[in-house]
Protein backbone atom coordinates (compact mmCIF):
# COMPACT_ATOMS: atom_id res chain seq x y z
CA UNK A 1 0.00 0.00 0.00
CA UNK A 2 1.39 3.39 -0.92
CA UNK A 3 1.83 6.18 1.60
CA UNK A 4 -1.00 8.15 -0.03
CA UNK A 5 -3.37 5.22 0.32
CA UNK A 6 -2.46 4.88 4.00
CA UNK A 7 -3.04 8.58 4.60
CA UNK A 8 -6.46 8.36 2.97
CA UNK A 9 -7.29 5.37 5.19
CA UNK A 10 -6.94 7.48 8.34
CA UNK A 11 -10.24 8.66 9.82
CA UNK A 12 -11.34 12.19 9.05
CA UNK A 13 -10.85 13.24 12.67
CA UNK A 14 -7.26 12.48 13.56
CA UNK A 15 -6.78 15.35 15.96
CA UNK A 16 -5.38 14.27 19.30
CA UNK A 17 -7.96 12.67 21.55
CA UNK A 18 -9.00 14.45 24.74
CA UNK A 19 -6.69 13.92 27.68
CA UNK A 20 -7.66 10.74 29.46
CA UNK A 21 -5.02 10.77 32.20
CA UNK A 22 -7.52 11.47 34.98
CA UNK A 23 -10.34 9.32 33.60
CA UNK A 24 -11.29 5.87 34.86
CA UNK A 25 -11.28 3.05 32.37
CA UNK A 26 -15.10 2.99 32.49
CA UNK A 27 -15.19 6.69 31.54
CA UNK A 28 -12.76 6.08 28.68
CA UNK A 29 -14.87 3.21 27.32
CA UNK A 30 -17.97 5.43 27.46
CA UNK A 31 -16.20 8.29 25.68
CA UNK A 32 -14.87 6.15 22.83
CA UNK A 33 -16.65 5.47 19.57
CA UNK A 34 -17.54 1.84 19.02
CA UNK A 35 -19.02 -0.43 16.41
CA UNK A 36 -21.81 -2.81 17.37
CA UNK A 37 -20.08 -5.76 15.71
CA UNK A 38 -16.58 -4.75 16.75
CA UNK A 39 -14.09 -5.75 19.39
CA UNK A 40 -12.08 -3.94 22.08
CA UNK A 41 -8.36 -4.63 22.32
CA UNK A 42 -5.51 -3.25 24.42
CA UNK A 43 -2.37 -3.33 22.29
CA UNK A 44 1.13 -4.05 23.56
CA UNK A 45 1.82 -0.36 22.92
CA UNK A 46 -0.63 0.63 25.67
CA UNK A 47 -3.31 1.89 23.28
CA UNK A 48 -6.92 0.83 23.82
CA UNK A 49 -8.58 0.44 20.43
CA UNK A 50 -12.00 -0.47 19.20
CA UNK A 51 -11.99 -2.34 15.90
CA UNK A 52 -14.96 -2.92 13.62
CA UNK A 53 -15.84 -6.40 12.36
CA UNK A 54 -13.21 -6.29 9.59
CA UNK A 55 -10.59 -4.85 11.99
CA UNK A 56 -10.49 -1.20 10.98
CA UNK A 57 -9.74 1.05 13.95
CA UNK A 58 -12.92 2.87 15.04
CA UNK A 59 -11.35 4.74 17.97
CA UNK A 60 -8.09 4.68 19.90
CA UNK A 61 -6.89 6.10 23.23
CA UNK A 62 -3.48 5.89 24.84
CA UNK A 63 -3.67 4.59 28.41
CA UNK A 64 -1.52 5.40 31.42
CA UNK A 65 0.15 2.67 33.48
CA UNK A 66 -2.60 2.98 36.10
CA UNK A 67 -5.31 2.55 33.45
CA UNK A 68 -3.53 -0.46 31.94
CA UNK A 69 -3.45 -2.10 35.39
CA UNK A 70 -7.14 -1.22 35.85
CA UNK A 71 -7.88 -2.88 32.48
CA UNK A 72 -6.31 -6.15 33.60
CA UNK A 73 -7.36 -5.95 37.26
CA UNK A 74 -4.89 -8.71 38.21
CA UNK A 75 -1.52 -8.79 40.00
CA UNK A 76 1.39 -7.40 37.95
CA UNK A 77 2.90 -10.85 37.46
CA UNK A 78 -0.18 -11.79 35.38
CA UNK A 79 0.00 -8.76 33.07
CA UNK A 80 1.89 -9.28 29.78
CA UNK A 81 5.46 -8.07 30.39
CA UNK A 82 5.41 -5.58 27.49
CA UNK A 83 2.49 -3.75 29.13
CA UNK A 84 4.27 -3.32 32.46
CA UNK A 85 6.33 -0.52 30.90
CA UNK A 86 3.96 0.60 28.12
CA UNK A 87 2.57 4.12 28.12
CA UNK A 88 0.00 4.59 25.38
CA UNK A 89 0.16 8.36 25.75
CA UNK A 90 3.57 8.29 24.04
CA UNK A 91 2.25 6.58 20.90
CA UNK A 92 1.91 8.84 17.85
CA UNK A 93 -1.52 9.56 16.41
CA UNK A 94 -0.49 7.72 13.24
CA UNK A 95 0.45 4.59 15.21
CA UNK A 96 -2.74 4.73 17.28
CA UNK A 97 -4.75 4.45 14.06
CA UNK A 98 -2.33 2.05 12.31
CA UNK A 99 -1.35 -0.56 14.91
CA UNK A 100 1.26 -3.24 14.44
CA UNK A 101 -0.26 -6.44 13.06
CA UNK A 102 0.42 -8.15 16.39
CA UNK A 103 -1.96 -5.64 18.05
CA UNK A 104 -4.85 -6.35 15.66
CA UNK A 105 -7.13 -9.15 16.88
CA UNK A 106 -7.62 -11.91 14.36
CA UNK A 107 -11.06 -12.52 12.89
CA UNK A 108 -12.53 -15.78 14.20
CA UNK A 109 -13.41 -18.54 11.78
CA UNK A 110 -17.04 -19.46 11.16
CA UNK A 111 -16.45 -22.64 13.16
CA UNK A 112 -15.18 -20.62 16.15
CA UNK A 113 -18.21 -18.31 15.90
CA UNK A 114 -20.57 -21.29 15.82
CA UNK A 115 -18.94 -22.77 18.94
CA UNK A 116 -19.25 -19.44 20.74
CA UNK A 117 -22.92 -19.10 19.74
CA UNK A 118 -23.62 -22.65 20.95
CA UNK A 119 -21.88 -22.00 24.28
CA UNK A 120 -23.81 -18.74 24.74
CA UNK A 121 -27.12 -20.49 23.99
CA UNK A 122 -26.27 -23.30 26.42
CA UNK A 123 -25.42 -20.74 29.12
CA UNK A 124 -28.73 -18.95 28.47
CA UNK A 125 -30.61 -22.25 28.70
CA UNK A 126 -28.96 -23.09 32.02
CA UNK A 127 -29.23 -19.52 33.42
CA UNK A 128 -32.53 -18.08 32.15
CA UNK A 129 -32.54 -15.23 34.68
CA UNK A 130 -29.08 -13.92 33.80
CA UNK A 131 -29.98 -10.43 32.48
CA UNK A 132 -26.71 -9.73 30.69
CA UNK A 133 -27.14 -12.56 28.18
CA UNK A 134 -30.86 -12.27 27.42
CA UNK A 135 -31.43 -11.98 23.66
CA UNK A 136 -31.95 -8.44 22.44
CA UNK A 137 -34.95 -7.65 20.24
CA UNK A 138 -32.75 -6.89 17.21
CA UNK A 139 -30.12 -9.63 17.78
CA UNK A 140 -31.26 -11.77 14.86
CA UNK A 141 -30.99 -8.92 12.36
Amino acid sequence: MSDNAQIQAMPETTTPQPATDDMTLKEIFKAMKSDRHGIWCLGHDGVLRHFDAVRNVVDARGLTQAQIREYYNVPDDQIPPALLTADGRNVSEWDKWHPAQSDVPRIPTEEERAKKRAAREEFRRLNPDFECLKPKADEGK
